[in-house]
């Protein structure tokens, strides 16, 4: 469900970078951009969202007036199917496994949400509610197909389960919270979330797979999770109390968290890969903000392609440590070393508008979207 530099040079997926520093990835000199087609009866594909290990690709197709919108996935070699819905247009697909299911939320007539799981034909299975509740939204899912979200019931709001059989239960609810709420689970079965209080405050919390439930913070009701490794790893903040403080923050598996070495004040994380490299923000001296990762300790900015300034890098990274997204509005991918490189997107007797990447797998392609002055926007793999 994640995401190459020392694992990916040696398998040649990735060239080395020239003593200049100028980069020659893979998917600047060897690699192409794949446009992702749309539907019949639609002629833009965009808002490229999840992209599994295994090359499928969510996103969405418009038709030639922008009025009519639908959620779409593809299939590795291409092909396209429409995301069913439960009667009603709206829907939030939120997470991908390596086999291409999806799980998200929908809407049905009636404005209530539920639980969906999709299949490779595009067809959505609803998510049951436990017993009284009326609505439910899944936020994640892992390899062996077990979802996790929440259950409402009014203002009764907690974290569950759902086995691959679509059987829910709750998750033990943390002592002392009005709710909770589950967004992230790993292949071991071990789930992350946060619980709420009546003063407003919120805590993460770690279910292991058994469903019993810990606080992370440091300040127990100050902290908030974002992602899980399979290790068990936990990315996210936490308030220090000894700077007074919101920090970045990581959790191994046996412990609370602890603050990122060298972090700043309003510093977090957005997310850890399986190899404990970890993807975050960082404020500076003057106020401003650097992306930047973390590995074995150390801290690396991520640099703007040279000759641009303004970097966006979407909070992923795959599993040998690549980042993706944009600099000056074209696509670009990050090394190890924080140095970027720009993704090809040119389409031959066209000038490109912007461009940008949203996701990186872990075989090395990367989603995204190119808009260009005169032909329809449309999503893209480089592969």
């Amino acid at each position: 469900m994640r995401m190459m530099t020392a694992a990916a040079l040696a398998a040649g997926l990735i060239a080395p970078w020239g003593a200049a520093g100028e980069a020659r990835t893979g998917l600047q000199a060897g690699k192409v951009m794949r446009e992702l087609q749309p539907p019949d009866g639609y002629t833009s594909t965009h808002s490229p969202e999840l992209l599994s290990n295994g090359g499928h690709a969510v996103g969405k197709a418009s038709d030639a007036r922008g009025e009519q919108h639908t959620h779409v996935r593809w299939e590795p070699g291409g092909s396209v199917v429409r995301l069913g819905g439960l009667g009603s247009q709206w829907m939030d697909p939120r997470a991908i496994t390596d086999d291409g299911v999806i799980a998200g939320h929908a809407s049905t007539p009636d404005d209530k949400i539920h639980a969906v799981t999709w299949d490779a034909s595009g067809t959505p299975k609803r998510l049951e509610e436990p017993a009284g509740y009326l609505e439910s939204w899944a936020d994640d899912i892992n390899n062996q197909h077990v979802t996790v979200g929440t259950a409402t019931l009014y203002h009764e709001i907690w974290a569950v389960r759902w086995d691959r059989d679509g059987r829910v239960t709750f998750l033990e609810r943390p002592q002392g919270a009005i709710g909770s709420h589950a967004t992230g689970i790993n292949d071991s079965g071990e789930i992350i979330g946060g619980a709420r209080f009546g003063s407003g405050l919120g805590a993460a919390v770690r279910w292991d797979a058994t469903g019993k439930v810990k606080y992370l913070g440091i300040d127990p009701l100050r902290s908030g999770a974002v992602d899980i490794n399979n290790r068990g790893t936990i990315a996210g903040s936490a308030f220090d109390p000894t700077t007074n403080s919101w920090r970045a923050a990581r959790a191994l598996r046996c412990c609370i968290f602890r603050v990122m070495p060298g972090s700043s004040a309003d510093s977090t994380l957005f997310d850890v890969n399986n190899r404990d490299v970890f993807l975050g923000r960082h404020r500076r001296a003057d106020g401003w903000s650097d992306m930047v990762r973390w590995e074995n300790d150390r801290m690396v900015v991520l640099k703007p392609v040279p000759g641009t300034t303004d970097i966006y890098v979407a909070p992923q990274l795959n599993d040998s440590g690549l980042a993706v997204g944009s600099s000056d509005r074209r696509a670009a991918i990050w090394d190890a070393v924080g140095n970027a490189s720009f993704l090809p997107d040119e389409k031959p007797g066209h000038t490109v508008q912007n461009s940008s990447a949203t996701a990186i797998n872990n075989a090395g392609q990367v989603l995204g979207q190119v808009t260009y002055w005169d032909v329809p926007q449309h999503a893209v793999i480089w592969q």
